[in-house]
C-alpha cells in the first residue's frame, strides 16, 4: 500500500452579490484536517457561526488519542462537529443579535495510509476525482435535495430551483443536530474538492469535473473555479479547498 501525502490549496472569495463573505475554511495539510463552512444569520452572525465551526473543530480534533483506529477517529470527527454545534448554540444564546444563526460544515480527516472520513452538515460539499470521474461524497441537507431522491427533480433542477439553498440541518439551529459520516480509502492520483454552494450553485458537477481535470496545480484550480463561479454570476461566496493524494516521494503536478 502506497503512503500518501498532500497538496493542497484553499481560498475563499466574496463572490459578486453578497456584501460580506461569512464563509471559512480549514487547510492543514500537516495535521490532514481540511473543512469548509458557509455561514448563515443576519449582523455578521453568518460569518460567527463559520469560523466557530471550523476553530472548535480543528480543536477538538487535534486532542483525538494519539493511537485511534479509523473508527475511533471517525467518532472524533463526529465529536468535534457535536461541539461546535454547542458552540455556536451558546454564543447564539450569550448575544441576542446571533439568535437562529448556524452554518453548513463538511470536514475532512485524511491519513498517510489512505483512510480518510469526511464529517458533514449541511450543503457545502465534498467530491472526488478519480480517473476522470467525479464522484460527490456528501448528500445536501436541503429542501431540493428531498425532492431528487423522491424523483421529483434532477440534480440539475434542483441547483436551478428558487429554494436550492433551504437548509434541512446545519450546526447552531437546534440543540440536536445529526452528523452524516463517510469513510473510504484514498489512492494516489486522487483529487479531493470541499466547497460551498456559492461553487456549485454557479458551476454543474459536469462543468467541475471538465476544471479540475484540465487544471494540474491545487492553486490554479482554486483560483480558476473561483473566477468561473463569479464569471457565472458570483451570486453567494465562494470556498474552494482541493486536496491532491501523492505517493511518497512522486513530486507534485505544477
Amino acid at each position: 500500500m502506497d503512503t500518501l501525502r498532500w497538496n493542497w490549496a484553499a481560498a475563499t472569495d466574496v463572490g459578486r452579490v453578497r456584501a460580506k463573505n461569512e464563509d471559512s475554511y480549514l487547510a492543514d495539510g500537516e495535521a490532514g484536517v481540511f473543512a469548509v463552512a458557509d455561514g448563515m444569520g443576519g449582523h455578521a452572525a453568518g460569518e460567527v457561526a463559520s469560523q466557530l465551526a471550523v476553530r472548535v473543530t480543528d480543536r477538538r480534533l487535534l486532542e483525538c488519542p494519539e493511537g485511534a483506529d479509523e473508527a475511533e477517529k471517525a467518532e472524533c470527527l463526529r465529536s468535534a462537529l457535536l461541539e461546535a454545534n454547542r458552540a455556536i448554540r451558546e454564543a447564539s444564546h450569550a448575544h441576542p443579535a446571533r439568535a437562529g444563526m448556524g452554518t453548513t460544515a463538511t470536514t475532512l480527516l485524511v491519513e498517510a495510509t489512505g483512510y480518510y472520513a469526511i464529517g458533514h452538515v449541511g450543503d457545502s460539499r465534498a467530491y472526488r476525482l478519480r480517473n476522470g470521474q467525479l464522484e460527490r461524497l456528501t448528500e445536501d441537507h436541503t429542501y431540493v435535495q428531498q425532492l431528487v431522491n423522491r424523483g421529483r427533480l434532477t440534480d440539475e433542477q434542483a441547483r436551478l430551483h428558487p429554494r436550492s439553498s433551504l437548509l434541512t440541518r446545519a450546526l447552531g439551529t437546534d440543540d440536536h443536530v445529526d452528523i452524516d459520516l463517510y469513510r473510504g480509502s484514498l489512492s494516489p492520483g486522487d483529487r479531493l474538492l470541499l466547497c460551498s454552494d456559492g461553487l456549485t450553485g454557479m458551476l454543474s458537477d459536469q462543468r467541475l469535473a471538465e476544471l479540475m481535470g484540465a487544471v494540474s496545480d491545487p492553486e490554479v484550480l482554486v483560483e480558476r473555479l473561483i473566477e468561473v463561479a463569479n464569471d457565472a454570476g458570483g451570486s453567494d461566496n465562494i470556498t474552494v479547498v482541493v486536496v491532491d493524494a501523492l505517493a511518497e516521494g512522486a513530486e507534485p503536478a505544477q
